[in-house]
């Protein structure tokens, strides 16, 4: 039901120690700034620009260990609201740069996406550098209810709340993260698939971005995915989409078109709006006749901040027809950290791949 793999792949380990146990606060002499959450701050950066490997923060956990009653210096506490039950529930958040910002998010998990929907944010701060902050926040046994995300420009670092069992930290250094790969079992994999054989599909008989296309593409997609998280073709009702859930797609789809813009028809064969029954979208299982299969070459690096997703598609289509029936494309993609696939779409183009 739910692909775990990428979830596995960016929960880091945290240790949820047993003792119920208050916490005493020691700061050290220092006063203590509480401030009410949610609060937040401008957008804008200060400080050098960071990347890649770079230091964004330090995160401390347990406000019994060590690492976190030897910090000292200026704190401001950050009410959450929450009422910790462990001492692993304490947090202190220091930055080495002036500028990142930290922010809390509570989070809820879409198999549909295979990636998590920020359903609130707790707080968020432009941290000053060197300045202690600390906050409580529930940590869950399974799947995480919330996540602390620290950014400064395009660098970027995530760190679940979820008690992992089998490594005690009580200190991460959060590094900024390089973007996940592209992999055959990605979700994100299965939307150039849908880009790549629409290209094949449609032909140039209709116009790339005609609504037609557009919301069959977008089908065809969460088709995939569906058929991928559920392993089953046995469909029998519409595939429903929350808000988030559909403009995650339309957007990493075309991130270019205006979806207000796109024509969606109320009574649309393929895609329906129905908002009365608690959904954008509902999508009817679509697979292009299921006219083609797909082989997947790689992902090559563009070396300008783009990479290119080859896949070959196999046109299955009036067997007793004689054409070139093997087409190899280049969906090219782009890193985005705002969306929730890692990547979006920017364009699907002709390449030379090994045929037969």
């Amino acid at each position: 039901m739910i692909n775990f793999k990428r979830f596995i792949s960016l929960v880091l380990c945290l240790v949820m120690l047993t003792s119920f146990a208050a916490c005493s606060k020691d700061n050290g002499g220092e006063s203590i700034t509480e401030t009410t959450a949610p609060q937040t701050t401008e957008s804008t950066t200060a400080g050098k620009v960071l990347g890649e490997g770079d230091l964004l923060g330090t995160l401390y956990m347990d406000c019994n260990s060590n690492d976190y009653q030897e910090l000292t210096g200026k704190i401001e506490h950050i009410k959450t609201g929450m009422e910790p039950r462990f001492d692993s529930e304490y947090f202190r958040f220091v930055s080495p740069e002036e500028g990142v910002k930290i922010r809390l998010e509570a989070i809820m998990y879409s198999p549909i996406v295979d990636s998590f929907e920020v359903t609130d944010t707790v707080f968020e701060r432009t941290a000053e550098k060197g300045k202690i902050y600390e906050f409580e926040c529930l940590v869950t046994e399974t799947i995480s209810d919330h996540r602390l995300v620290v950014e400064c420009g395009d660098a970027r670092a995530e760190y679940y709340m979820v008690a992992d069992g089998f490594e005690v930290v009580t200190k991460l250094q959060m590094i900024a993260e390089a973007p996940e790969q592209i992999e055959q079992d990605s979700a994100f994999y299965r939307l150039c698939v849908a880009r790549a054989v629409s290209d094949v599909y449609y032909n140039d008989r209709l116009i790339k971005h005609e609504p037609e296309v557009v919301w069959n593409t977008l089908a065809y997609a969460v088709t995939l995915n569906e058929f991928k998280m559920n392993g089953t073709e046995d469909y029998v009702n519409m595939i429903g989409l929350s808000d988030w859930e559909a403009d995650a797609y339309f957007s990493t789809l075309y991130p270019s078109l205006d979806e207000s813009k796109t024509k969606l028809m109320e009574d649309g064969r393929v895609v329906a709006a129905h908002f009365s029954v608690g959904k954008k979208y509902l999508v009817e299982p679509h697979l292009f006749e299921k006219f083609c299969t797909d082989e997947f070459f790689g992902v090559q690096n563009n070396g300008d901040g783009t990479y290119s997703v080859k896949i070959l598609v196999h046109d299955q289509r009036a067997p007793e027809v004689e054409f070139d029936r093997d087409r190899g494309l280049a969906v090219i993609v782009k890193a985005d950290a705002n969306s929730p696939f890692g990547y979006i779409i920017k364009d699907v183009v002709d390449c030379d791949l090994p045929k037969g």
